[in-house]
């Protein structure tokens, strides 16, 4: 009779787990030039738009208060590109995520971005100027957010798969109680 209970205890988390992960808050955001853009969704993709996101700074002061439109998307434009930022969503039911964007490093150190290589020196170019590396750095930004955005959905999505493994998980460990239960002496 414990076994019964405990394999249909099994089952219903099992069958659970999928609906308690839908609801985990997500948060994906970078920077494209002088801006933070991001979106704030659910695992499955369903935009989070009632979400609250507070921008801090690395010491943890408040910079600004955003509220994601319809789709979840929001931007920031940053105070100073050395600033490292963290990023706090969370919904009025008690969700919460986190995530820390760093500097640009070819565009926190002023060296670097007027560095040339020497063959470069005599021609007279310099591509690392500062609203040259902002450009590229917005234009790579607008062509990989989408893939980021979707490889990030990919690694929460629960798949048939992990649930079949883990009801049969739970048989397996159900059948090997009752295996060695039947093996034990009766009393």
């Amino acid at each position: 009779m414990a076994y019964r209970r405990l394999a249909i205890l099994g089952i219903v988390l099992v069958l659970a787990s999928p609906a308690v992960l839908a609801h985990k808050l997500k948060l994906f955001a970078q920077t494209e030039g002088n801006w933070i853009r991001g979106r704030v969704y659910f695992v499955g993709g369903s935009a989070a738009a009632g979400t609250h996101i507070e921008v801090r700074d690395a010491e943890g002061r408040l910079l600004a208060e955003l509220t994601p439109d319809t789709e979840g998307r929001f931007g920031y434009r940053m105070q100073s590109a050395t600033t490292e930022y963290q990023l706090i969503a969370s919904t009025g039911d008690g969700h919460r995520v986190a995530q820390r964007l760093t500097p640009n490093p070819l565009l926190a150190d002023p060296a670097q971005t007027h560095a040339m290589d020497p063959s470069e020196t005599a021609s007279g170019a310099n591509p690392l100027d500062p609203a040259s590396l902002m450009l590229i750095e917005q234009t790579l930004a607008r062509q990989t957010q989408p893939l980021a955005e979707r490889l990030n959905a990919l690694e929460d999505r629960i798949l048939l798969q992990d649930i079949l493994g883990g009801i049969g998980y739970i048989l397996g460990l159900t059948g090997f109680a009752l295996w060695w239960r039947c093996r034990r002496p009766q009393s």
